[in-house]
């Protein structure tokens, strides 16, 4: 497998400030009224949370907090894995999870390596949760790269013994096809075709897709600002749903959602009211 760290690190630099910036939550009215019309599914599956580049334990947790405040689930556990592999945790209060539809925030303690290290340190994080909380299946959120190290360490350790299976995959502004702009590729185009520019980290993840499995569902979402500007200012939509295609031609289930409008934008995208309600409708709802 070629590591493609040099192309990869020129973009990290992009995301620096974007990772870990702290707004206040907005209001959930859409969130709560998803609740009330659908039937919220508990069970003890844990869906755990990666924050992005330079991102921090806090990164995550207004989505978690609101998402617990509106009864979708409850924090059980944050976890922390640094640059050796080792795990360690908050809460840990019990053996097992419940049937609360459990949510976990997973943090690197270098949180600005590159995704090679981040998949292998999500594999010691799954590898902890099937040891020490018998978790036998999980769901990933994943935003920005956190999006995309959850896609490579599905493409190298899915099928690891040691590891639980992933039942659901969401990405939030996730770098697939790196910074590629191409604003003259219509959406239609993008999810028919895949990006007509495609950068040589999609190609290695098109290499790898063999290892992923038609068991796992994925949920692609990206934002856009304008009508001309395809993108949430950080990441193009034919990188945020990048992989759509490839998905889709492997015959794995995949949607996609497009956030509108100025609270598009990269940062904005973990604290959007509409990302919240796709979400909770993926992973619990469906």
């Amino acid at each position: 497998m070629k590591k493609n760290v040099l192309t990869f690190m020129g973009m990290l630099t992009l995301l620096f400030l974007i990772g870990c910036q702290k707004t206040e939550t907005p209001s959930h009215k859409n969130l709560k009224k998803a609740k009330e019309t659908e039937q919220i599914k508990k069970t003890n599956v844990p869906t755990v949370f990666i924050h992005g580049y330079s991102g921090t334990e806090r990164t995550m947790k207004n989505m978690v907090k609101d998402f617990e405040k509106d009864d979708f689930g409850k924090e059980e556990l944050v976890m922390e894995v640094d640059e050796s592999g080792n795990v360690s945790t908050e809460n840990m209060n019990a053996e097992v999870f419940k049937e609360n539809n459990p949510m976990v925030r997973l943090v690197f303690s270098d949180s600005k390596s590159h995704q090679w290290n981040q998949a292998e340190w999500i594999k010691s994080a799954l590898t902890f949760l099937k040891k020490e909380y018998h978790v036998e299946e999980v769901n990933l959120v994943g935003f920005s790269m956190g999006g995309i190290s959850s896609f490579l360490y599905l493409e190298t350790f899915q099928n690891d013994e040691t590891q639980p299976k992933v039942k659901k995959v969401a990405t939030i502004g996730a770098p697939f096809n790196e910074f590629i702009e191409n604003e003259e590729q219509e959406l239609d185009d993008i999810l028919k075709n895949g990006p007509q520019t495609v950068s040589e980290q999609l190609v290695n993840y098109g290499n790898l897709s063999d290892n992923l499995s038609k068991e796992t569902s994925f949920l692609l979402i990206g934002g856009q600002l304008s009508e001309s500007k395809k993108g949430d200012g950080t990441v193009p939509i034919s990188s945020s749903l990048g992989v759509y295609n490839l998905l889709e031609k492997k015959g794995i289930p995949v949607k996609n959602e497009v956030i509108f409008g100025v609270n598009a934008s990269h940062s904005s995208l973990r604290k959007n009211e509409d990302v919240d309600r796709f979400l909770s409708d993926f992973l619990w709802q469906s």
